[in-house]
């Protein structure tokens, strides 16, 4: 993994650099701020594991910057399941004004033959995968960089930046006070969201959180 002098940026793309060499980046989403790495690169995801002293077996969120660029996934739902998530998307990112909304993060049963494209390691023990279309426009920007051949759904982890057991970051002075120069970071607020995300179960409508 390189690691760049500079570990602060307010530019999307050399956030996007920094996550395709291997680099585990803090960045603001709809409430607080979330740390990540490319869903599809094991050995950062075993980073984040360490610094945050998380079991695999949890599992982790994944974010991506659209809807349509999930329907591999989404098309074997019921129409009404998969009508219901497209559309708590869609008002997440429609309305990213009212600041008491709540982020929409659904976890979707993962098709036969997608089993071999989303990683164990992000999936845990689970037969689903945690997945949210980010409303914050600059965290969707950077999913948009991370769309190739290797990660075709645009895939950043996207789990809480602070040690397991310790609270949220609220904000870059909070995130860098948890993990110093371990991390990059993206400048920018966040939504200002009160809640942290929904987590429902997009076959069942449970929420789980």
């Amino acid at each position: 993994m390189k690691k760049s002098a500079s570990f602060t940026t307010d530019s999307v793309v050399q956030a996007a650099t920094w996550l395709k060499e291997g680099q585990l980046l803090a960045y603001p989403t709809e409430s607080v701020w979330g740390i990540g790495c490319d869903a599809y690169d094991e050995i950062a995801v075993q980073r984040i594991l360490d610094i945050k002293q998380r079991p695999q077996a949890k599992g982790m969120i994944v974010i991506t910057d659209s809807a349509e660029r999930l329907m591999p996934l989404l098309e074997p739902l019921e129409d009404s399941q998969r009508q219901q998530i497209i559309k708590s998307w869609q008002a997440d990112s429609d309305n990213i004004e009212l600041q008491c909304k709540q982020a929409h993060t659904w976890l979707l049963p993962i098709p036969q033959a997608l089993t071999a494209v989303i990683p164990s390691w992000i999936t845990g023990q689970h037969q689903t995968v945690a997945v949210r279309v980010i409303a914050h426009p600059m965290v969707r920007q950077l999913c948009q960089q991370l769309v190739d051949v290797q990660n075709p759904f645009g895939l950043l982890v996207s789990t809480s930046c602070n040690p397991s057991g310790q609270l949220p970051a609220m904000t870059f002075t909070d995130a860098y006070g948890y993990f110093g120069e371990q991390i990059s970071y993206l400048q920018a607020d966040t939504l200002g969201y009160t809640l942290p995300s929904q987590i429902r179960d997009a076959t069942t409508g449970l929420i789980i959180r």
